[in-house]
């Protein structure tokens, strides 16, 4: 990872370069990722999280996708029970590595492999419901990781995709500016001695698609029955959609 490249040319680049360098991102905040979210959100990640895993039932087959660490998938495990399954993907093999000593001994129910959110190495309808966490605006293609997790749901199968959104509110505009741009920053460096991977975060907020926006590109890709619910004044925000059946 290049330190010299700052967040606006990474989100500017070809996919293909894009990818690497966000896989070098989360490769080098791997293994602080977990108390700097839960620091930073001031532990709204952990209730926004199990908000997506209320959605998920008894004995289905959940597929998390950019797992990451597994905290998403802690919860699913949880909710699906022994005669569910759940396969968790993830492009970076390091943010994997955390994610396997955190599930030691790993359960029956539970693998997690290596695979890219734009070309997923699962069969088509495979799976009951899939979900992301925080990680849909850091795939270079949203369209073809979105037709992808429409192709490996079966007919009837469910989306969640959780994610970080800029405020609707105009008085929390300032003050949420100055915290993600000035004082995450400053406080990541002092930690990981790498400030890139928190000053790429809110440009990568700020360039995803609005909610408005991600609703009808999610049902252009084919979903239906979208909706998204705003958590915690916009900070973050929760989408659900079908697959048709």
């Amino acid at each position: 990872m290049d330190p010299r490249q700052t967040p606006t040319q990474i989100l500017n680049m070809p996919h293909a370069k894009r990818a690497t360098l966000v896989k070098d991102i989360f490769s080098s905040v791997a293994p602080y990722i977990d108390p700097l979210d839960t620091a930073f959100s001031f532990g709204l990640c952990h209730v926004w999280r199990r908000k997506v895993s209320a959605r998920v039932t008894r004995g289905e087959k959940v597929l998390d996708i950019c797992t990451g660490t597994g905290e998403l998938a802690k919860l699913l495990l949880k909710r699906i029970g022994p005669e569910g399954s759940l396969t968790g993907a993830d492009f970076c093999e390091d943010m994997l590595r955390v994610a396997r000593k955190k599930m030691s001994p790993m359960p029956k129910n539970l693998s997690l492999v290596v695979s890219d959110a734009r070309e997923l190495a699962f069969p088509d309808n495979t799976f009951d419901v899939a979900t992301v966490s925080f990680g849909m605006r850091n795939v270079p293609d949203t369209v073809r990781a979105l037709r992808e997790i429409g192709r490996v749901l079966r007919p009837g199968g469910r989306f969640f995709c959780l994610e970080l959104t800029r405020p609707g509110k105009r008085w929390i505009l300032p003050f949420y500016k100055f915290y993600v741009f000035k004082i995450m920053p400053s406080i990541a460096k002092a930690v990981t001695k790498n400030s890139l991977p928190y000053t790429y975060l809110p440009k990568s907020i700020e360039a995803f698609y609005p909610p408005a926006e991600f609703k009808k590109l999610m049902s252009s890709c084919g979903f239906v029955d979208v909706k998204a619910k705003s958590l915690s004044l916009g900070i973050a925000t929760l989408y659900g959609a079908a697959k048709s059946s």
